[in-house]
């Protein structure tokens, strides 16, 4: 274990030194953690979860002059300003006033790891940008206590959005240690350094957010066992909603014993202070003190994740595809409107990236909702998808009457979304009369590239050709249909074989693939008596969590072939 760790570079530096004349305090940190879609909808969260959330918490604040509550996820606050205007205006006026704090700083509390880093920096973006427009404020921090793991690069995207603090309780989940500590997590509570050596506070054990304390707390062991080990003479600890697989994650408040049992005892401090913090107010106050220890590395789950990168793949599919045409279409979006030739859709592209964000919810995009909530998903998955490809559509037609598009052949624009420059092969549909057997196909320089005919149904024909591409371009093809085929790009097929100039690759009885020839140097890719297909690891021991957990005992063992 010892040289993995020293594989992933997970270094720790810092002296753990509190004064012992140092009064600590204990920051209790009030959520009433709501996921967006898990055991329920989306439609179930507005309609319930939602003013439980408010009202209950409204109640709080006007009984407690101190209480503070938190909550993550604009989406939340735009579900509000939607749905029940009146109770919101009254949510604006606490924000104002410091009894209700804007947390997480996102969009909603997303999964780290599976939407790509543009997601995350949107996230804040879209998150930051509402608490602006709405509250006049932003939010510092990142807040988020049941996600599966955190990436190498939070630190770093985090830091450069503004942000300084960043707290979690799921890491206590993971079922066996990790860390030289002998821990399973590096520390409580320190400075957490990426990949660039950005640097960001971070609270990695807040303890469970569902725990309501019913009696005098600074009698109770957690605490003190907690104050003993901190590094400075503080202590960051949740408190809020019941959680469990049936009650919990529905927003909410605390419980009122636990509010009335905190507020005692921060007006009655005895060997330590309490107060009522917002999720922030720690990292502010012992902001990068050289007393923290520092991390380096990942953030990692055991058990607990690993399902989560495989269940409902084609929701993973859609999403990255999703991410892919959103970045295309903001980029030729920019070129269409410097052309002239269409107006940048702003509006439209907000509403994409927000109905996308939503569904990056860690207990979205991971796959470990209920059936019912992938209604919703798929259908604003395949609406966003519908959306960004005709208005890809529309902008090449736009920027295509301004380009050199009148050749003797059919034009055929290719548009290049990567930041670099590209060789790649592009495959096109194209019309194609039976009488013309091939197609010939020359770049913007007017030479001929390398072209193939795949495929053909009556007059409509797939074609695939090489091009090399500027970075972050448009560029015209011209299409010459030919009479004669291209004996050197035609491709055999047989009942269980398929051939080109290149391969030849063939199927046994089930399906899976037996031989694969490299006629370049006549050599065969496949073991003798192999074959490569599907395997299923089967026999998951994960009961209570299927959906999250791959265990390793079954990963370990020799899969079964899938056959037919």
């Amino acid at each position: 274990m010892k040289k993995t760790l020293t594989t992933l570079a997970i270094l720790f530096a810092g002296t753990c030194m509190m004064h012992a004349q140092e009064k600590p305090t204990v920051y209790m940190v009030s959520n009433a953690h709501w996921d967006t879609q898990w055991n329920w909808d989306i439609q179930r969260s507005i309609n319930e979860f939602l003013p439980n959330t408010l009202l209950q918490n409204f109640k709080l604040i006007e009984t407690y002059p101190e209480y503070i509550f938190n909550l993550e996820g604009a989406v939340k606050y735009d579900m509000a300003k939607e749905y029940m205007p009146e109770l919101y205006e009254q949510l604006k006026a606490y924000v104002q006033a410091g009894r209700w704090h804007v947390s997480g700083s996102g969009w909603d509390a997303n999964d780290p790891n599976i939407p790509s880093i543009e997601s995350s920096i949107r996230n804040y973006l879209y998150g930051q940008q509402f608490y602006k427009d709405e509250f006049g404020v932003k939010s510092t921090d990142v807040m988020l206590p049941d996600c599966f793991g955190f990436n190498y690069t939070m630190p770093t995207v985090a830091s450069h959005c503004g942000l300084i603090g960043f707290g979690t309780q799921k890491l206590k989940w993971r079922e066996k240690p990790f860390y030289e500590n002998g821990d399973k997590i590096p520390f409580p509570f320190g400075i957490w350094e990426g990949i660039d050596g950005s640097r960001i506070m971070a609270a990695m054990d807040g303890g469970g957010y569902g725990w309501n304390p019913d009696e005098d707390i600074r009698a109770i062991e957690d605490l003190e066992k907690r104050i003993g080990q901190a590094c400075i003479p503080a202590v960051y600890r949740y408190f809020g909603t019941r959680s469990s697989r049936k009650h919990g994650d529905q927003g909410g408040s605390p419980l009122p014993i636990a509010v009335e049992t905190i507020d005692q005892a921060r007006q009655n401090p005895l060997a330590y202070n309490v107060r009522f913090a917002a999720t922030d107010q720690m990292y502010k106050d012992f902001y990068m003190d050289p007393r923290l220890p520092v991390f380096k590395g990942e953030l990692l789950m055991d058990v607990h994740a690993t399902g989560c990168y495989t269940s409902h793949t084609e929701l993973k599919k859609l999403n990255r595809r999703i991410e892919w045409l959103l970045s295309s279409a903001e980029a030729l979006g920019v070129l269409a409107e410097r052309l002239g030739v269409m107006e940048y859709p702003s509006w439209t592209f907000d509403q994409i990236w927000k109905r996308t964000l939503v569904h990056q919810f860690h207990d979205d995009i991971t796959g470990t909702s209920i059936p019912e909530a992938y209604k919703f998903t798929y259908n604003d998955y395949y609406l966003s998808v519908n959306q960004l490809e005709n208005i890809i559509d529309a902008q090449l037609q736009a920027i295509g009457k301004v380009l050199g598009t009148k050749l003797s052949g059919t034009p055929l624009l290719v548009y290049n979304p990567v930041s670099a420059e590209s060789s790649d092969y592009v495959t096109a549909e194209i019309n194609l009369p039976a009488k013309y057997k091939s197609v010939a196909v020359y770049d913007q320089n007017g030479r001929k590239v390398a072209s193939q005919l795949l495929s053909r149904d009556g007059d409509k024909a797939c074609i695939a050709f090489c091009a090399k591409l500027p970075s972050l371009s448009v560029s015209v093809f011209e299409l010459r249909p030919q009479t004669a085929a291209d004996a050197a790009g035609k491709i055999k097929v047989g009942s269980n074989w398929i051939e080109n100039s290149v391969y030849k690759v063939s199927l046994n009885a089930d399906g899976d693939i037996c031989s694969i020839v490299d006629k370049r140097v006549g050599r065969e890719l496949v073991k003798q008596g192999e074959a490569i297909g599907l395997s299923v690891f089967s026999n998951n021991k994960s009961i209570r969590w299927p959906a999250w957990e791959i265990r390793k005992e079954v990963m370990d063992r020799e899969p079964s072939k899938v056959n037919g």
